[in-house]
């Protein structure tokens, strides 16, 4: 009887262990997605920076910010549907528990200020306000000035809104991220 307890008990540990290295390679890929997204809006950035006829490049930027936040939120809800197993079902089976998952389970802002001050705010949404208010004045530049309006001004105007959405979208998803900040 013993033996078979101290087997069961292997398999939960062995089984704790795989898990655990499915959420370590989680995390990771977690940081690889976050300096992708820098490396992408730095690009982006840049190529906008590098002369005033390339200034819609700007409304990429909300879509690299729906997108990489998406898939940040993604790898997030893994890890925390992982740990709530772990600390759900195995916790209970191996002898003084395992510890991290729940750890992690009730690690949460203690308010909503402090929730909404999560660098995330800035990396995703914030980036991609930034990029819809600095379009404003190359947007209306053309027609303050008196020229007609030529295609960067159209391709700005219509591609705007759809940017607008993008960036609401990716606020949206930073926001019920019920990553441990």
């Amino acid at each position: 009887m013993v033996q078979t307890e101290q087997d069961a008990w292997a398999s939960h540990l062995a089984e704790y262990s795989a898990l655990r290295s499915e959420i370590n390679t989680r995390i990771g890929l977690q940081h690889q997605m976050l300096a992708l997204h820098i490396t992408a809006v730095s690009v982006v950035l840049s190529v906008a920076l590098s002369g005033t006829s390339r200034w819609p490049i700007l409304l990429v930027i909300p879509f690299i910010a729906y997108t990489s936040s998406e898939t940040l939120a993604s790898l997030f809800r893994t890890v925390e549907g992982i740990a709530k197993y772990i600390d759900e079902e195995l916790n209970p089976k191996v002898p003084g528990g395992l510890g991290w998952e729940s750890w992690l389970v009730h690690q949460k802002p203690a308010s909503e200020v402090q929730k909404m001050t999560h660098p995330y705010y800035l990396l995703f949404p914030g980036i991609s306000i930034i990029s819809l208010l600095a379009v404003f004045p190359f947007m209306w530049s053309g027609r303050v000035s008196g020229h007609q309006p030529g295609a960067l001004f159209w391709t700005a105007i219509f591609a705007w809104p759809f940017a607008a959405v993008f960036t609401a979208l990716s606020f949206k998803v930073i926001r019920r991220l019920r990553a441990p900040f």
